[in-house]
């Protein structure tokens, strides 16, 4: 059976390099100018790859079914591929070390099994994210956060939001029982709202203005120290 070594793009598999299986080959444009329709032999779910042979020789897209090994092996090259995978949802204009690990959060997110992971890194990008606008708040995350909404740096909803989901990340950290995907995907959520509020709005209108970020300035700093 032939494959097509890549990503399964569905969220609920997300397996790398795998060898998708193909099940199907229609012809488009000519017989070297095709797709590809793909079956993820661990989650059994549908995918397809338009493919193209460069050099148009040797056999076609009607012989792909019937060789072994992988189509690129056999000439052809992926033009495009559906479905796309989720990409990770990061908010803009965040101190870079914060969007590093919200990224580590979003990355785990999509993939199933991986919601420890994905929760205790929410929680981290909030914890650090919250220490930034305010270093001598104590407490827990959810007491700091109520904190920042009494001072009117957060709306009194996120505050409620954040009274309501307050254990989840602490859960993801410490708990043996697994965050459930509902509450993860809640947790999700409010760390977006919190951080976009304190930083991708703030920033958006320092950008606007033409002023730099603090992370910017440092590398300006930097460098003109180095000079």
């Amino acid at each position: 059976m032939a494959i097509l070594a890549h990503q399964c793009p569905h969220p609920k598999c997300l397996t790398t390099n795998i060898g998708l299986q193909v099940v199907a080959a229609t012809r488009i444009k000519n017989e070297y100018h095709g797709v590809v329709h793909l079956s993820c032999p661990k989650c059994h779910l549908p995918s397809a790859a338009l493919v193209f042979k460069a050099k148009q020789q040797g056999s076609g897209i009607a012989h792909i079914t019937g060789n072994s090994g992988d189509v690129t092996n056999m000439g052809f090259e992926v033009v495009s591929f559906w479905p796309d995978p989720p990409k990770p949802n990061v908010p803009e204009l965040l101190p870079p070390d914060v969007a590093r690990i919200y990224l580590q959060a979003e990355r785990n997110f999509t993939i199933d099994g991986n919601e420890e992971a994905s929760g205790t890194m929410y929680r981290k990008a909030l914890d650090i994210g919250l220490k930034k606008i305010d270093g001598t708040l104590t407490g827990t995350l959810y007491a700091r956060i109520k904190a920042l909404a009494a001072a009117g740096k957060l709306t009194t909803d996120i505050a409620a939001w954040a009274d309501i989901i307050r254990d989840d990340g602490n859960d993801a950290a410490h708990e043996e029982a697994p965050i459930s995907r509902d509450d993860l995907a809640q947790l999700r959520n409010l760390s977006e709202m919190v951080l976009r509020y304190l930083f991708s709005l703030p920033n958006a209108v320092k950008k606007r203005r033409g002023e730099k970020l603090p992370w910017e300035e440092a590398d300006t700093t930097s460098t003109t120290a180095s000079a």
